[in-house]
């Protein structure tokens, strides 16, 4: 029932594609899916099986452990795993990107030869911890101080919505280095163990990705090695930015297959629910919303894989990853919601995935950086 075609993929590619495809198929059919996200349950169980098949590697240099290969591919990885969930393509960008990422481009040699084979191996989870209680689109206003000591450097603050760090074994950590430079300058960023003494995790309740949850963490004059620091210092802003893409382009990449699903869904409700007689999917008005449903998934995988190939040619494209991670999440919200109005009552039942993609598309209009904030960006790359 899928709807989409190779998109100029090479032979490998599509064999990767079809292999993540038949694996999220039998390992998270949607009745585990929603048993994850019902009882609040993170699929690490897929995660170690998606370890052990070398697939927390792909994007990973060779000397290091991983297979060497692009962007494209770590899109067709995320889109085929956020089919089943998105939380558990959420759980492996925050490895490969948040982790692996973060160390190829600004970490050290000592810290990727440390970190990157653990990640390949899927022996290790990373988070990222970013936003404050007073700092979330003003990413740049935190507060969370970390003050030299010696060899250490003690930090004290907190970071709110800060997710999978109770899972991690590493979490690339923002704080305020230097109070008396302009804001978006003084900024460093360190690998902190979010198990040293002084960090107290507290998990949320939210409306959304209810497996792996959020949380709430405070550090109380947390000692961290220089050896942890990632990049140099007060130069964490620029080092931020300069993983910005990769992590719109994985967002994107999420959301297109999210809304796959959801969209399979409504087809599939519209083609079995017979109503006056026959399937409501006989009825004109269901089959244009299914069709521009499906033209939206489409223009979706389209932006991804553009974006996807900008990457791997190392062109500049923050202009471009604005836009996919705007118009995609938007998309995704469009087709959840239209597929609730599809599914009618049975739209807010926890039988069906929709109610879970309704609630899941909410959050990706917010986080990564929101849609108003993104087009605030896209008007600067206009000249405005």
């Amino acid at each position: 029932m899928r709807g989409d075609r190779d998109f100029g993929f090479t032979d490998e590619q599509l064999m990767l594609r079809d292999t993540v495809r038949d694996f999220v198929r039998k390992e998270i059919p949607d009745a585990k899916a929603r048993e994850y996200d019902h009882k609040k349950i993170a699929p690490l169980d897929v995660f170690d099986k998606m370890a052990a098949l070398g697939w927390l590697g792909i994007a990973i240099p060779e000397e290091y452990g991983g297979s060497g290969l692009g962007f494209v591919e770590l899109g067709i990885v995320q889109e085929e795993l956020s089919y089943g969930l998105l939380e558990l393509a959420v759980l492996y960008y925050r490895a490969t990107v948040h982790g692996a990422h973060s160390l190829i481009t600004y970490g050290s040699e000592a810290q990727r030869r440390k970190y990157l084979p653990l990640i390949a191996a899927g022996k290790f989870k990373s988070s990222m911890s970013l936003t404050e209680p007073d700092a979330g689109s003003d990413a740049a206003g935190i507060r969370t101080r970390a003050v030299r000591d010696g060899d250490h450097f003690i930090i004290n603050g907190a970071k709110i919505f800060n997710s999978q760090i109770d899972l991690a074994d590493r979490t690339v950590l923002v704080t305020r280095t230097d109070p008396s430079a302009p804001p978006h300058k003084g900024i460093s960023l360190f690998f902190v163990d979010p198990k040293s003494p002084g960090v107290t995790i507290e998990r949320i309740e939210t409306l959304c990705f209810r497996s792996v949850g959020t949380n709430r963490v405070t550090y109380e004059n947390v000692r961290v090695h220089q050896d942890d620091l990632l990049g140099t210092l007060n130069g964490g802003w620029k080092h931020l930015m300069t993983n910005l893409n990769k992590e719109r382009f994985s967002l994107a990449a999420q959301v297109t297959g999210a809304a796959q699903a959801a969209l399979d869904c409504a087809l599939k409700y519209a083609q079995d629910r017979v109503q006056f007689g026959q399937p409501i999917a006989k009825f004109q008005v269901i089959q244009h919303k299914l069709a521009d449903m499906q033209m939206a998934v489409h223009a979706a995988r389209l932006l991804t894989y553009d974006l996807a190939r900008r990457l791997d040619a190392g062109v500049d494209c923050r202009k471009e990853a604005s836009i996919a991670k705007v118009m995609t999440s938007e998309i995704y919200s469009r087709v959840a919601d239209e597929g609730m109005q599809i599914l009618g009552g049975y739209s807010m039942t926890p039988d069906f995935q929709m109610e879970r993609h309704y609630r899941d598309s909410r959050l990706m209009r917010i986080g990564g950086g929101s849609s108003e904030i993104l087009r605030n960006s896209i008007a600067k790359d206009l000249g405005l």
